[in-house]
C-alpha cells in the first residue's frame, strides 16, 4: 500500500538516478525485492562494470537486493507482465494494466492465483480456506491456504514403531516417530549369559539358539552324553563328539589307521570313553614353540611342553640367559624383548652435561629430558627449554611499561625486551649528594654516584700548609 501511494503521488525515487519516478515514465520492477527503477536507468546499470555478478557468471546484480539476473530488461511492462507499454489511467494504479494479477504466490504451497488487480510489490496471502490433516493424520482442520505451520492435535500418535511390536506414545508430532526405547533381554547361544538391548535394534536378532556369543566355552553336553563341548559359545547345534568310534579312524598321532591296529590284535572301540589304540611310533606333532616336534611315543591328549633351550640376550647385548622354548615363537620373542640387564648407560646425553643413566639402554641419540635452567641474558629469568648445547636463546619476555632514566628525561617506549638497560641521559645527575659541591657527572642508572671531583683546599696532616 505504501508503494502504491508513493507511485501515485510521485514521491518514489529511483535508486539509480535518485530522481522521482513519474507516472508516465517507463519503469522496471525487481521480482525479488519489488523495488521500482526507471527502465533507462536499469539498462545503464545492467551494462556497467559495477553491476556484474561476483561469482564469475554472466549476470548483473539488482542495485537494491543484489539478486543476480541474466537478461537485461528491454521493454516496459505492467507489474503482472501481461501488457507491454501500459497506458496511464487516472483511475488505476500507475504502471499497471488494470486487470487481475493472476501470478502464483511465491514460497507457498497454494494452487490459487492472485485475485486482485495488477499491483506492485508481493501478492497478499491467499484468502481461501482448505482442509488439512494433523501430523498424525487422525484429525482434520480448516486453515488458511498456504499456511506453512504444521497442525498438531492433542491425541496420542499411536503409529507402529520401528520394532513392529509397540506403538508410539507421544502426542501428535512432526517427522518420524522416535525408535522404540523399550529393552528386551537376550540370552547367549550357550545359555549362560544375558544382556539387555533396545527393542527393534539389529542386536535383537535371534536364530532360535540364542542372540549373541558370550565368548566363553560352550560347555553343553555332546550327543554322546559323556563329554562337554569345548568350542567358544556358538550358534547352531554342537558338533559330534570327536571321540566317537565312527569319527576316529586313526591313532592319536595320526600316522597309522585303526584298521591296521585291529589286524594286529588291538581291541575294537565301542563307545567314546574307550581309549584310542597307540601305534607305538614317535608322536612327531609340532610343539607350541614352533621349532621342534614332540619326541614322546604316540599318545592321547596334549603334548608336553618343549624341553629345548635357547640363549636370549638382553636389549643392549651385555648379558645373556638360557630360556626354555616353552611357548609359541611369538611368546619367545616377547621374552627376548622384555629381558633387560642391570647395566646403566654412562654415555653423555645430547646436552653434553648429564649422563644417560638408563638401565639396559638401546638409544642412539640419548636425548636429554631435563630442563636447562640456566639464567638468560637478562639475568632475571631462567631458560625453560630442554637441556641443550651452546648458549641459551634471548629472553622472550617483554615489558609494556616505559623505561626511563633516573631523572625521567630519556625514555624507551614499549615494547621493551627483558634485560634492556635504562637509556643514557646527558642531563646532570639529580640524585642527593653528601657534599654541597657542584655536580659534574651525568644522570646514571647505578645506585651509587661516582666520587666528587670538585677541587678544594685542605690542610696537611700537621696543619702547616694549605693546598
Amino acid at each position: 500500500g505504501s508503494l502504491i501511494e508513493q507511485l501515485t503521488t510521485e514521491k518514489y525515487e529511483c535508486m539509480v538516478c535518485c530522481e522521482v519516478v513519474r507516472i508516465v515514465a517507463p519503469v522496471w520492477s525487481c521480482q525479488n525485492c519489488y523495488h521500482v527503477f526507471h527502465l533507462n536507468c536499469i539498462k545503464k546499470w545492467a551494462r556497467s562494470p559495477a553491476s556484474q555478478a561476483e561469482d564469475g557468471n554472466n549476470g548483473w546484480r539488482c542495485p537494491a537486493c543484489q539478486n543476480a539476473s541474466v537478461q537485461v530488461p528491454k521493454t516496459y511492462t505492467c507489474f503482472c507482465g501481461k501488457v507491454h507499454n501500459p497506458e496511464w489511467n487516472r483511475n488505476e494504479i500507475p504502471h499497471s494494466c488494470g486487470e487481475l494479477c493472476g501470478k502464483k504466490r511465491q514460497g507457498l504451497d497454494c494452487p490459487h492465483l492472485c485475485n486482485i488487480l495488477c499491483h506492485p510489490g508481493p501478492c497478499p496471502s491467499c484468502p481461501a480456506f482448505v482442509t488439512k490433516t494433523c501430523e498424525c493424520g487422525r484429525t482434520s482442520h480448516s486453515v488458511r491456504c498456504g499456511q506453512s505451520t504444521k497442525i498438531h492435535c492433542s491425541n496420542v500418535c499411536g503409529n507402529t514403531l520401528n520394532c513392529g511390536k509397540h506403538n508410539c506414545t507421544q502426542v501428535c508430532h512432526a517427522g518420524k516417530c522416535s525408535p522404540c526405547q523399550l529393552t528386551v533381554q537376550q540370552v547367549c547361544y550357550c545359555g549362560s549369559n544375558f544382556k539387555e538391548v533396545l527393542c527393534g535394534s539389529k542386536e535383537e536378532f535371534s536364530d532360535g539358539f540364542g542372540s549373541f556369543s558370550c565368548q566363553n566355552i560352550c560347555g553343553k553336553k555332546l550327543n554322546c552324553g559323556r563329554h562337554n563341548c569345548k568350542q567358544v559359545c556358538h550358534p547352531q547345534p554342537c558338533q559330534l563328539c570327536p571321540r566317537l568310534p565312527q569319527v576316529v579312524y586313526r591313532c592319536p598321532c595320526g600316522q597309522t589307521p585303526l584298521s591296521k591296529l585291529l589286524e594286529l590284535g588291538c581291541v575294537e572301540r565301542k563307545v567314546c570313553t574307550d581309549p584310542i589304540p597307540s601305534c607305538g611310533k614317535t608322536c612327531g606333532k609340532p610343539l607350541s614353540c614352533g621349532s621342534y616336534a614332540c619326541e614322546s611315543l604316540c599318545h592321547e591328549g596334549d603334548c608336553k611342553p618343549c624341553s629345548h633351550t635357547s640363549n636370549i640376550y638382553c636389549r643392549c647385548g651385555f648379558k645373556k640367559k638360557v630360556s626354555v622354548l616353552w611357548g609359541t615363537f611369538f611368546f619367545f620373542l616377547i621374552a627376548a624383548i622384555t629381558f633387560m640387564c642391570d647395566k646403566r648407560c654412562n654415555k653423555k646425553r645430547s646436552c653434553g652435561r648429564h649422563k644417560c643413566n638408563e638401565v639396559c639402554c638401546v638409544d642412539t641419540e640419548h636425548k636429554c629430558t631435563l630442563v636447562c635452567g640456566r639464567k638468560l641474558n637478562c639475568g632475571l629469568h631462567r631458560c625453560e627449554e630442554p637441556c641443550h648445547r651452546g648458549s641459551c636463546q634471548t629472553c622472550w619476555q617483554t615489558s609494556f611499561d616505559e623505561l626511563t632514566c633516573y631523572c625521567g628525561e630519556s625514555v624507551i617506549y614499549p615494547p621493551v625486551p627483558c634485560g634492556t638497560q635504562p637509556p643514557e641521559c646527558k642531563k646532570t645527575c639529580t640524585r642527593p649528594h653528601d657534599c654541597d659541591h657542584p655536580v659534574y657527572h651525568s644522570c646514571h642508572s647505578e645506585e651509587k654516584c661516582p666520587p666528587c671531583t670538585y677541587l678544594t683546599q685542605k690542610w696537611c696532616m700537621g696543619k702547616h700548609e694549605v693546598s
